[in-house]
């Protein structure tokens, strides 16, 4: 959940980034780092483990304004892909307000990206929070690829219901990066203002 730094009228949130090994989680965060100027951001912090990285940073976007005079710090997540790294996948939900997973348009690898779904329900229940009560936005990466999967084949094992906005992004350029974050951050501020 937000937290609120009375002293510096700002209310802290947490975005993750959640999806299969290889999806492109830390290229987005990498791109959003690279474009967001140095003033408005921290240092980025690469936790390594001997596979993965977990990254994370926060930053100060001016152009989603207020919520009650407040300004908005975002705190964004990658979560390691690798499935023994559960635990610290577990670790990272903890206090989430939303979500972007990240789906990976390969052809093999559309089990990896209903795994990981499959995944993020289980740990989301386990810190008491039902899928449907944070908001998430899907993107659907890699699209740039040979052999890319259908974006309708790939959303109807993730999100069958089409209950989840979509993005398709070329991570590694910077396709749909921006507009996934402001869709995720924007559904985030909302369900703030109406608990406010």
């Amino acid at each position: 959940m937000s937290t609120i730094n009375f002293a510096a009228r700002e209310i802290n949130c947490k975005i993750v980034y959640y999806g299969p090994g290889m999806s492109g989680k830390t290229t987005n965060l990498k791109h959003v780092f690279s474009k967001v100027p140095a003033g408005l951001r921290g240092d980025m912090v690469s936790l390594a483990t001997e596979d993965e990285r977990t990254l994370f940073f926060d930053f100060l976007p001016l152009d989603l304004g207020t919520v009650q005079g407040f300004k908005t710090r975002f705190h964004l997540y990658t979560v390691p892909g690798q499935v023994f790294y559960n635990a610290s996948r577990k670790l990272i939900l903890r206090g989430v307000d939303g979500i972007v997973f990240v789906a990976d348009s390969a052809p093999n690898r559309l089990r990896a990206n209903a795994e990981s779904m499959r995944n993020l329900r289980e740990n989301l229940a386990e810190h008491g929070i039902d899928v449907r009560d944070v908001p998430i936005v899907l993107q659907v990466n890699k699209r740039d690829i040979d052999g890319a999967l259908p974006t309708e084949m790939i959303r109807a094992v993730i999100d069958p219901k089409k209950e989840l906005t979509l993005f398709e992004a070329t991570a590694h350029n910077g396709g749909g990066v921006f507009e996934t974050l402001k869709s995720v951050s924007k559904l985030v501020l909302d369900r703030l203002s109406q608990n406010k």
